[in-house]
């Protein structure tokens, strides 16, 4: 009931905006009056989280209110949240060095505490700041101790947050594919999560790495789609960022006048949110077009405005900036003097931005050992504790048996037999289901192998080819496909949602339709089979978007091959093509959208038609081989070492390709666990 009010009051709360700071606290203390101390800090937190989302600067005087109370209480986890929020306050206001430190203060309350996963929030946050100034191995250092913290406690919310900024880190570093990486991590975990807004910031963060990698038709595609959302859940901020980035489009594709007005209304905006360090990055915008229509005039009040805010907030990329548009509007305007005085700037500033890329690799390998350590000695201290437990039960048994005698010693002996006697009972009744349930898959596992293609079949129709199948669990997640119709060799490699029986079950849906869908078929495309497919896993599945329905589906690559023609069809759902032509790889991608139900789902798969040549070879797989755990240090195998694999080894037969794979992966996996179930197909044409 408790838990009940204290929502109801703070909706009350948040409806009465309209009166004065000092009314609306009173207010909140007032309503929760008869509540204890800690419901009084998480209300009023929630108040300025409310804030947060407009005229933040408002929100202050919740978070004094609910510090006073926590010191009251000399409670160190309360000083800790408290603390996290007023360095989010800093940080989206644009006083840095106030929000390092509260971050620091907050992680300091939270190991005081023995509260972890709040470390890591502390250690995420204090990463994206660090990565505002511009001061990079700083914050690599703390997004890595923030995600082993995170993924220790098993918080994929969290590390989806962390693997946000984590690829904000390599995009600023120019290392796009990986930010890439990186955020489709996030963008997985968020969509399992429904969580709209975190969707949104990643369809943002997507949509500039896609504008330098020039793939521009995504870009404006993902910022459209981020603030379609942010203008649903009413975030004013993010909705603010969002129109920011539709600007900087127009601007690049050369509506500047529009992008222009648009700059000036964000402007007034973030003035009015508070937001320091946007206001300088939007002045530097401003100035920079101004710049480009050669209005030097102009950009010079918005860059040195902007200068002067990023002077007084400490962001030295965006100083560094600045002194480059100054030298080029001074060496336009022949004034040179000023041009190298303030190329020099820009010189110091960027050495002192950009570290070595050897400074952050070592300062990552120590971080990690770090973390490690630590973890160590928690482990140890509580194995400790157990030990001291223990002994001190032991003791207190012995007491126990000295006092009342060989007759209560007897009396429980005997009842130790008795449940000697019922375990074992237990056990015999558990191995006989256990065996049950095991000879029922196994005899699924039969069924399953029986509806693979036969060998002698694939033979026929591909003499050159190898399967590495090697499902985790005795039945699979995995399948691949063949078959053979009107002269052309249709070839799928298949990865349903989960692996083992529920894999199971969706391979077999995924085998039947496959069937269905090639035979009805007069003329064979291949985005067209992958188009039907996923209509089939749709409709058979009963999904249409709603929340609580399942979100089962597949991952596919598919290619069809005319062997008479040399020409070759490929659609894929995430999993990509490799084609190796004279030892070159060349990659084909799928879009990455998968079969089933999919929150951002274009109409139709794309299909990729191309020429085939004798002696190319082409892969297909699934993503078991490239996530398998292993190695020195415990990581992923990864797509970079496979591609390598695979090109090193096209001399070899394809028998012999199958056998270096195979042999490469165990000796990879070693002792751990394999995670997935592992398909790769190798045709030679």
């Amino acid at each position: 009931m408790k838990k009940i009010l204290t929502l109801f009051l703070a909706i009350i709360l948040f409806s009465n905006l309209a009166i004065s700071q000092d009314t609306k606290i009173d207010s909140v203390l007032i309503s929760l009056s008869e509540e204890n101390d800690t419901v009084k800090i998480e209300t009023l937190i929630d108040c300025y989280k409310q804030h947060e989302k407009g005229k933040i600067s408002k929100g202050i005087a919740y978070l004094d209110e609910a510090l006073k109370i926590a010191i009251e209480l000399e409670d160190k986890n309360w000083e800790g949240k408290v603390c996290l929020k007023y360095g989010n306050f800093y940080s989206i206001t644009g006083d840095y060095k106030k929000s390092i430190d509260y971050f620091k203060r907050s992680k300091d309350y939270f190991e005081k505490s023995q509260r972890y996963a709040n470390i890591g929030s502390s250690y995420n946050n204090l990463g994206a700041t660090y990565e505002k100034m511009g001061m990079f191995n700083e914050a690599m250092d703390c997004l890595i101790k923030a995600l082993n913290i995170y993924e220790s406690n098993a918080d994929s919310v969290s590390m989806a947050k962390t693997y946000v900024n984590l690829g904000l880190l390599y995009s600023r570093q120019e290392d796009f594919e990986k930010s890439l990486e990186l955020y489709n991590k996030s963008l997985k975990i968020r969509i399992k999560t429904n969580d709209s807004s975190g969707i949104a910031l990643v369809y943002n963060n997507m949509a500039i790495v896609n504008y330098y990698l020039e793939r521009y038709d995504d870009v404006r595609g993902y910022f459209e789609q981020a603030y379609e959302i942010y203008l649903k859940t009413g975030d004013q901020r993010r909705q603010l960022m969002a129109l920011s980035n539709l600007a900087e489009i127009l601007n690049i594709i050369g509506q500047r006048e529009i992008a222009l007005q648009k700059y000036f209304e964000i402007l007034k905006l973030e003035k009015e949110l508070g937001e320091i360090g946007e206001v300088a990055k939007t002045h530097f915008l401003i100035g920079n077009l101004y710049q480009s229509r050669k209005d030097y005039k102009n950009a010079k009040i918005h860059l040195y405005k902007c200068l002067e805010i990023s002077k007084e907030i400490g962001a030295l990329i965006d100083i560094r900036d600045t002194y480059n548009n100054l030298t080029n509007i001074y060496k336009d305007e022949n004034n040179f003097k000023q041009a190298l005085a303030n190329h020099e700037l820009y010189v110091a500033m960027h050495d002192s931005v950009f570290n070595t890329e050897k400074a952050r690799q070592i300062q990552e390998i120590e971080t990690r050992y770090e973390t490690k350590k630590k973890e160590q000695q928690i482990k140890n201290l509580e194995n400790e504790q157990i030990i001291k437990n223990l002994k001190i039960k032991k003791q207190r048994i012995y007491l126990f048996s000295f006092f009342f005698g060989f007759f209560l010693i007897s009396i429980f002996i005997v009842v130790l037999y008795k449940q000697n006697q019922r375990i074992r009972n237990a056990n015999m009744i558990l191995a006989y289901q256990k065996k049950q349930i095991t000879d029922s898959i196994e005899y699924a596992s039969r069924i399953q192998t029986a509806i693979l293609p036969p060998g002698d079949y694939i033979n026929k129709i591909i003499p050159d080819h190898f399967i590495l199948y090697k499902p985790r669990d005795i039945v699979s997640g995995d399948f691949y496909w063949i078959t053979h119709k009107d002269g052309k060799i249709i070839v799928a490699a298949v990865d349903c949602t989960g692996h083992g029986v529920p894999g199971a079950f969706m391979s077999m849906l995924g085998f039947a339709f496959l069937n269905e869908i090639v035979n009805k078929e007069k003329e064979l495309k291949a985005n067209e089979i992958l188009n039907q497919l996923r209509n089939y896993v749709k409709k058979s599945l009963h999904q249409t978007g709603k929340d609580d329905e399942a979100k089962d589906g597949m991952d596919i690559a598919l290619c069809i091959i005319d062997s008479e023609n040399l020409r070759m069809q490929f659609s894929g759902a995430y999993n990509p093509l490799y084609l190796v032509r004279n030892k070159e790889l060349i990659t084909i991608k799928g879009d990455r959208m998968p079969i089933g139900i999919y929150i951002a789902e274009k109409e139709s798969f794309t299909n990729h038609e191309t020429e085939i040549r004798k002696g190319d070879t082409i892969y297909i797989f699934t993503d078991g081989y490239i996530d398998q755990f292993g190695g020195p240090q415990t990581q992923k195998y990864k797509t970079a070492p496979f591609r390598d694999l695979l090109e090193s080894n096209q001399d070899k037969s394809m028998a012999e390709q199958k056998k270096i794979l195979e042999d490469s992966f165990e000796k990879w996996k070693g002792d751990h666990d394999q995670i997935d179930d592992v398909l790769v197909i190798g045709i030679k044409i």
